[in-house]
Order: structure tokens, then C-alpha cells, then sequence
């Protein structure tokens, strides 16, 4: 293709920064559709189904708290794996989530934050994780959520 019909076609088209919260929004929406088919299968998975919706709630969670494009406050150690420090952050800034988490991101918090039990599982001999239910519903009405949220700001900024 030669360079005046390039500039013809990409005239007008805006290419928009790989930047948070879209960044963050991204992988839970690319990665929520697989905790339902997780949970849908027979027999579950729980351990797998665990590591994607812990994944899912942690960027879920920073995409909202990254909603200015900042994404600073939720890379410092004591927050980054951190799902219960992340929930109270967000309900803090307004995240219409109960105040304390939920019991199953409680569970998730402990096996997804350091040492990183779920995913390497060192030093132990089991893991308990939450079943399905109500952690499968309860997020993707929290993914929701936070996507409407963005989609409002983005709304605004154009």
C-alpha cells in the first residue's frame, strides 16, 4: 500500500492510549465470560474459577479506582494483589458496594494477595476458595457497575 493511500485511510481516526481504567476494564470484560463458563461446567473447577474471578475483581476494582487515568494508588504494595484493601478504597471513593466486602472476596483476598497461594501454592497442602454462588452473580454486577461508571466519564470527557 503507498503512503498517500495510508494517509488516505487512517485521515480522521484517532488512536486512543493503552491507559488505565480502560486498561483494567479490558481484562475483566476479556476474562469475565470465562468465570461464567468456570462455574457452568461440570464438575467446577473451583481453584481455576478462583484465580479468574480473583483476577477479574482485582482489575474490575482498579479500573474504578483508576477512573481519572491515574492508576498510581493501586500499585503500592500493600494494595496491588490486595482485593479487601482495593474494595474498601472503592467503596471509600464511592463504589456502590457494602461497605464490608463480601465474604467470598474475603476468602479470594487471602489465597490472591502475597505470598500468592492461588497461584503457587507454596508451603501448603490445600486451599479453601469459595464455590460459585453467589461470587459469579455478585460479579458481574460489580463489573457492571464499574463499566457504567466509565462509560459515563467517557461520556463527559468527549
Amino acid at each position: 500500500m503507498d503512503n498517500e493511500r495510508l494517509a488516505n485511510l487512517t485521515t480522521g481516526l484517532r488512536m486512543i492510549p493503552a491507559d488505565p481504567p480502560d486498561t483494567y476494564l479490558g481484562v475483566a470484560y476479556g476474562m469475565i465470560r470465562g468465570v461464567r463458563i468456570l462455574s457452568d461446567a461440570k464438575p467446577t473447577s473451583n481453584l481455576a474459577l478462583s484465580l479468574v474471578s480473583a483476577h477479574v475483581l482485582e482489575c474490575a476494582l482498579k479500573a474504578y479506582l483508576s477512573k481519572d487515568g491515574s492508576d498510581s494508588a493501586v500499585r503500592t504494595p500493600d494494595v496491588r494483589h490486595n482485593l479487601i484493601a482495593l474494595w474498601r478504597l472503592a467503596h471509600k471513593d464511592g463504589l456502590n458496594v457494602p461497605k464490608q466486602p463480601f465474604d467470598w472476596v474475603n476468602v479470594l483476598s487471602h489465597v490472591h494477595d502475597c505470598p500468592y497461594y492461588l497461584r503457587y501454592s507454596t508451603g501448603v497442602h490445600g486451599i479453601s476458595v469459595p464455590g460459585p454462588e453467589p461470587m459469579v452473580t455478585e460479579l458481574e454486577t460489580l463489573l457492571e457497575r464499574v463499566k457504567k461508571i466509565s462509560v459515563v466519564l467517557h461520556d463527559h470527557e468527549s
